[in-house]
């Protein structure tokens, strides 16, 4: 069993140039994921030149190129949350930006020359209780009548329909979404980048910024040793994430990285998992210990994640617990190997929001995908772009709005172990009540 992503056998991540030959820039990005080459490409398309693109791991090896490959635009709230928990007019605006997301996404996806493996055949979310479903229901109900034709609710006779398993009380199917090839899909917005003429470092660690006379001097050092480089840039963006590092207390303070465990199984019988998993579909579930799950492009495997440890662990340690998950879902695949296992970080905000805007030194940031990163991430990747090059109408929504912050908490999310015991209580204790 190989500890590397499965997705790395068809597009393992690349180094970018590993030298400087200049010490300025218009705009410096560090992170070079979804959001950070979204925003790169929307610059350039703009007339923006002279962009920098910097990461201390090979182009998009974090979390763009670790994911599941699921693409939607759900928030993990509804919009009545959203004006309780923002305002009205901003909780409308955040709404509406995750609504745009999957549609720019797919536009965005049709400029890219390489290809990745794109599928728009629909997401399943699992009810995991009758009370999950009731939700689920009143959430496509109170749809404008529109978009409700998207979705389909099932109750718990149906769903051998679309899923063969017996573990959920009923399901959601929504028909405009699907998958992809993630590390194929950021290895493709990455050579989208380059031929705008945006250059893209690997290597270089950001060790944080001061302010210049004009922008911000930002303080790179090499991650394999040597000396550490200095660029001045009239912008500076800040998208990493999940990974985001001491050097920016600011955002640490208000992201909490959460490894997320996958697991992809040897060649199956390609019948077998056409009956388990029609039409390849994404699957998800509302348990607070999430499954995600979906077959390999090819439609011969199975790949299964979810948050299968709460304490920071190994690969081998994950997948112990992802195997459990994997046949309590689906006992056809007891005995069948195992081909990788690996992690990745994910990133929440305590709003359960992504965010976007400027910090208090002038530097703009992008954060927090919050378990659904690829169309919210290229989104806002745009977003922010947009709000760079000053745009009217930019400050709204995810953009600028209030990112708040855990008061004694330095970005080690000690307190994780405890939620995880919390979560499983709550999962077991909704079927116990069911």
């Amino acid at each position: 069993m190989k500890t590397t992503p499965f997705w790395w056998e068809e597009a393992e991540p690349q180094h970018g140039e590993r030298r400087f030959d200049k010490t300025d820039c218009a705009v410096l990005i560090v992170g070079s994921g979804y959001s950070g080459l979204s925003a790169a490409i929307t610059l350039a398309e703009a007339g923006q030149t002279d962009i920098m693109v910097v990461d201390s791991l090979r182009i998009g090896e974090g979390a763009s190129s670790r994911n599941g490959g699921q693409i939607g635009n759900a928030a993990k709230f509804t919009e009545a949350q959203a004006i309780a928990r923002f305002g009205e007019k901003r909780g409308r605006e955040i709404m509406d930006d995750y609504a745009r997301s999957m549609p720019f996404m797919l536009s965005r996806g049709a400029t890219l020359k390489d290809p990745f493996d794109l599928n728009v055949c629909g997401t399943i979310t699992g009810g995991h209780s009758r009370k999950d479903m009731a939700k689920l229901r009143q959430w496509r109900d109170g749809l404008p009548a529109d978009q409700r034709q998207n979705y389909e609710i099932l109750d718990e006779i149906q769903v051998p329909r679309v899923l063969k398993t017996s573990i959920y009380r009923g399901a959601m199917v929504r028909h405009d979404q699907g998958n992809i090839h993630p590390a194929k899909y950021v290895r493709a917005l990455a050579n989208r980048a380059r031929e705008l003429g945006v250059r893209i470092f690997t290597g270089w660690r950001y060790e944080g910024a001061r302010r210049a006379s004009q922008g911000h001097i930002a303080r790179l050092g090499a991650v394999q040793g040597g000396e550490a480089a200095e660029i001045r840039a009239d912008r500076i963006l800040l998208a990493m994430n999940g990974y985001v590092g001491p050097e920016v207390p600011w955002l640490r303070q208000r992201t909490i990285p959460v490894q997320s465990y996958m697991i992809a199984t040897e060649e199956m019988p390609f019948d077998l998992l056409e009956s388990l998993i029609p039409q390849n579909r994404a699957v998800g579930d509302t348990k607070h210990i999430l499954y995600y799950f979906r077959r390999s492009p090819d439609g011969r495997r199975i790949l299964f994640g979810g948050r299968a440890r709460f304490r920071t662990s190994t690969e081998e340690e994950g997948a112990i617990g992802l195997r459990r998950f994997m046949e309590h879902t689906f006992p056809e695949t007891r005995g069948v190997g195992l081909s990788h296992a690996w992690l990745g970080n994910v990133c929440f905000a305590y709003d359960f929001c992504s965010h976007g805007g400027r910090m208090e030194d002038g530097v703009y940031y992008v954060s927090c995908c919050n378990g659904g990163g690829i169309s919210n991430q290229t989104h806002l990747g745009h977003r922010i772009a947009e709000y760079m090059l000053g745009l009217p109408g930019t400050d709204r929504g995810v953009i600028g709005g209030h990112f708040p912050r855990l008061y004694f908490y330095n970005g080690n999310p000690w307190f994780l172990p405890m939620v995880g015991t919390w979560y499983r209580f709550l999962d077991r204790s909704a079927r116990w009540f069911d």
